[in-house]
C-alpha cells in the first residue's frame, strides 16, 4: 500500500491503516483551526486499484490522487522539440490576412511564420491554420498555431520560451507585449527586441505560474535588459498581466506603454494609425510609480480597488486565532525576535508550509544558522506531523521524506554560500532571481546577524540598520513580497524568580529601528513553567486591518513536531499570558 499511502500524504492525510475500504480521519486544511481538533469530519474511501477519494464534512475540501501509475517522486520535465517543416507555405491568401494587419511580406518572412494543417481539440478535427515558430538559440522549440475562427494550439511538452527570444540583448531594451501578431508589429515599426509569452494574459485568477515559465528559462539575460517597456493590452487581461510582469522583473526597470485611444495593442495601432504612431507610443512609454512626486489620478484604479475590496487582502498565517493579532499583506517588513531556544524559527517555519498549504505561496529562506538540510528537515517534520529523529514517537519513513521534499520542492528555495558572509544587497539580488524565476512571494532572513555588516566609518551601525531595512522594504514593494527578519535581542537581565524576560522590540541589537520602521513586530516568548509558548505581536501598523497588537498563546506538540494555538488564548497588549 506504499502509493496509495504516498499520494494521500502528498496532501497532508494520514490514516491509521490504509486497507480498501472506508476511514474517519482529521482534516488537514480546517481540522488545526477549529475547536473540535480532533473532530474526525474527513471521508476516506480507498478501491481496490489503490485509488484513493476524499471529502471533509466541514469545509468541504475534497480530491482524488493515487491508483495505477502514481509516481511520488520527482521527474525531470522532458521537453519536446517539434521537427522542423521540410518548406514553409506562405500562400498569396495567408499573405493577404497578414496584410490587412499592417504586416508585410518582408515581416512575416523573417519570422517564418506559414499555412498549415494540424489538430485542434476544439473542433476535434485538422484544421488549416497559421504556424508561428518559437524559435530560439538556433533550434525550433516550440510552434503555436491560429484558425481563421481565432483556435489556438501549441505543441505537446514544449519547452517554455518567449516568442522572438533570440531577440533578448543585453543592454537593449526590451519590449514585452502579448501576442506574437503584436511581436511582429512593433518589430517591423522599428523595435528590434520584442517578445510575448505563448499563453497570453490570464482571463481570471492564476491557478498556477505555468503561464510565466517563460521569465525562469530566459532570466539571466532578462535581468540584463537595460530596462522593460510592458506593452501588454489595454484590457482588464493585460493589465492584469502588466502588473505581474512588473513585479517579476522589478518594477523600478520597467515602462508601461500605452496605446493610441481606441486601440487595445500593438497591432491594431498600426493597422488604425501606422507606424509612426506606434512608435510614438512606445516613445511616450511611461515609468512604472516607483517613487517622486505624482498626481492623484496616478493612484485612482489603486483607491478604487480599495474601496471595492479589490486591494491587497490581508493574509492568514494559518492560525484563526492568530490572525486577531497578526496578519500580514505582500510588500510588508516584518520584524520577528525572541529569546534563543524559544522557539521563533520553528515558528515561522510553520508558517511557511502552513500557507505553502493553504495558499500555495512560495518562500526563499536564508538560514544559515539552521542550516540548509536542517531547514528543509524541519519543513519535512512539520508537513508531515511526524519527528526527523528518532524518539519517543514514530519518525518519519524515508518515503515519508521523500514525498515532504518532492512537496517542498515546488514552494521553498534556499538562499546562501559557503564561499563568504553574504551582503544584504548579494542576498536581495538571489531574491529577485527567485522573484523571476520561481514566483516567490516571501523572503526570509534568518537571522540578521548572519548578514555580512561592513560598513563605511562615516556609519554608525543605527544608520546602517536603517538603509538595511529601507533597502529590504523597497525591495519588498517593488517585487509585492513580505520580507521576514528574524532578530536576536541582546542580552537579557533575568527576572527575580530567574524567568527569561519578554524581550521588547526596542531590545533588539544593532538598532531601535528595527521597531521604528517594521511594519509589523512579533515576539516569540516560551514559558517553560507552564509548558505555552506565547506569539505577541508588539506593533501592527495597519489595526484593524492586519490585527490588533496583543499575544495568542500555543503549545508545542513534541509527537507532531507542530504549534498548536490554543483556542480563545488571544488577549490584547497588556495582558499577555507571558
Amino acid at each position: 500500500m506504499v502509493d496509495v499511502r504516498s499520494a494521500l500524504s502528498e496532501h497532508g492525510i494520514r490514516l491509521r491503516d490504509y486497507k480498501v475500504g472506508g476511514h474517519k480521519t482529521t482534516c488537514p486544511n480546517c481540522s488545526s483551526s477549529r475547536r473540535k481538533k480532533n473532530d474526525p469530519c474527513l471521508s476516506v474511501t480507498i478501491d481496490q486499484d489503490e485509488r484513493s477519494v476524499w471529502k471533509c464534512h466541514h469545509c468541504s475540501f475534497s480530491g482524488a490522487a493515487g491508483g495505477e501509475g502514481f509516481r511520488p517522486a520527482v521527474e525531470r520535465r522532458v521537453y519536446r522539440k517539434p521537427a522542423r517543416p521540410a518548406r514553409r507555405e506562405q500562400p498569396d491568401t495567408m499573405l493577404a490576412w497578414f496584410h490587412k494587419r499592417g504586416l508585410t511580406q518582408e515581416t512575416v518572412q523573417a519570422f517564418g511564420v506559414h499555412k498549415t494543417r494540424a489538430w485542434f481539440p476544439q473542433t476535434n478535427q485538422e484544421e488549416d491554420c497559421i504556424a508561428f515558430p518559437y524559435e530560439w538559440d538556433g533550434e525550433l522549440r516550440n510552434v503555436k498555431y491560429r484558425t481563421a475562427n481565432k483556435y489556438f494550439r501549441q505543441e505537446k511538452d514544449p519547452e517554455p520560451v518567449f516568442f522572438n527570444a533570440d531577440s533578448i540583448g543585453a543592454g537593449e531594451e526590451l519590449i514585452i507585449c502579448e501576442g506574437e501578431i503584436d511581436v511582429m508589429s512593433f518589430t517591423q515599426a522599428g523595435f528590434p527586441h520584442v517578445v510575448s509569452l505563448p499563453n497570453g494574459a490570464p482571463s481570471g485568477p492564476e491557478t498556477s505560474d505555468k503561464r510565466y515559465e517563460p521569465f525562469g528559462t530566459h532570466w539571466d539575460l532578462i535581468t540584463k535588459v537595460s530596462r522593460v517597456l510592458i506593452a501588454t493590452d489595454m484590457d482588464e487581461a493585460g493589465e492584469a498581466l502588466a502588473q505581474e510582469i512588473a513585479r517579476r522583473v522589478g518594477r523600478d526597470r520597467c515602462y508601461r506603454v500605452k496605446m493610441t485611444a481606441g486601440s487595445k495593442d500593438g497591432n491594431e495601432c498600426l493597422v488604425a494609425h501606422g507606424e509612426e504612431e506606434l512608435r510614438r507610443c512606445v516613445d511616450r512609454a511611461t515609468p512604472w510609480p516607483i517613487d517622486g512626486l505624482y498626481g492623484v489620478d496616478d493612484f485612482s484604479a489603486e483607491v478604487m480597488d480599495l474601496y471595492h475590496g479589490r486591494g491587497p487582502q490581508p493574509l492568514s498565517t494559518g492560525w484563526s486565532e492568530m490572525d486577531r493579532a497578526f496578519r500580514y499583506i505582500p510588500g510588508q517588513f516584518i520584524a520577528l525576535t525572541g529569546v534563543p531556544n524559544h522557539g521563533k524559527s520553528r515558528w515561522l517555519s510553520q508558517v511557511i508550509v502552513q500557507t505553502a498549504r493553504l495558499r500555495d505561496e512560495k518562500w526563499a529562506i536564508f538560514s544559515p544558522e539552521t542550516g540548509q538540510a536542517n531547514q528543509i528537515a524541519d519543513l519535512c517534520e512539520i508537513w508531515a506531523g511526524n519527528p526527523f529523529y528518532d524518539g519517543p514517537s514514530l519518525r518519519m519513513s524515508a518515503q515519508d521524506v521523500s514525498n515532504a521534499m518532492h512537496w517542498l520542492q515546488e514552494r521553498v528555495f534556499l538562499l546562501g554560500t559557503i564561499e563568504h558572509t553574504p551582503s544584504i544587497d548579494w542576498l536581495l539580488e538571489r531574491a529577485r532571481a527567485a522573484v523571476i524565476r520561481h514566483g516567490v512571494r516571501n523572503i526570509v532572513f534568518d537571522p540578521y546577524n548572519e548578514i555580512e555588516a561592513s560598513r563605511p566609518d562615516t556609519l554608525t551601525e543605527t544608520e546602517f540598520v536603517s538603509q538595511l531595512i529601507s533597502k529590504c522594504k523597497r525591495f519588498g514593494k517593488l517585487h509585492d513580497c513580505t520580507v521576514w527578519m528574524v532578530i536576536h535581542p541582546t542580552k537579557l537581565k533575568a527576572t527575580d524568580d530567574g524567568k527569561d524576560p519578554v524581550p521588547n522590540l526596542y531590545d533588539l541589537a544593532g538598532s531601535a529601528h528595527w521597531r521604528n520602521k517594521a511594519d509589523a513586530g512579533l515576539v516569540v516568548y516560551r514559558d517553560y513553567a507552564k509548558e505555552a509558548t506565547y506569539v505577541i505581536a508588539k506593533k501592527i501598523r495597519r489595526q484593524p486591518m492586519c490585527g490588533m497588537v496583543g499575544s495568542v498563546k500555543f503549545q508545542f506538540v513534541g509527537a507532531d513536531r507542530r504549534f498548536e494555538e490554543i483556542p480563545d488564548s488571544y488577549q490584547p497588549l497588556g495582558k499577555e499570558g507571558a
